[in-house]
């Protein structure tokens, strides 16, 4: 979503760990505003030239686009058992 409010500006991290044999210890942190949240182009991340790269999204829309972009349709397994 900061990708979206930034205009590009602040992209999102690729996620992955690689190990190098030595443990390791992450803690994940998110943040998140409303579900009724409208989630569009801060004002100072964008001008004429600039224009916004994403359209306005609610805050629950767009956490369920990116649930269904990453993972998997479980109902395919429900079809292929009937």
């Amino acid at each position: 979503m900061l990708e979206r409010w930034s205009n590009g500006v602040f992209k999102s991290t690729l996620h992955r760990v690689l190990g190098n044999g030595q443990e390791r210890y992450s803690i994940a942190y998110f943040l998140e505003p409303s579900h009724d949240c409208l989630v569009e182009c801060l004002p100072t991340c964008k001008s004429d030239s600039n224009p916004p790269k994403f359209p306005p999204i609610l805050c629950r829309d767009y956490l369920s686009q990116r649930y269904n972009d990453t993972h998997a349709d479980l109902n395919v397994y429900k079809k292929q058992q009937a």
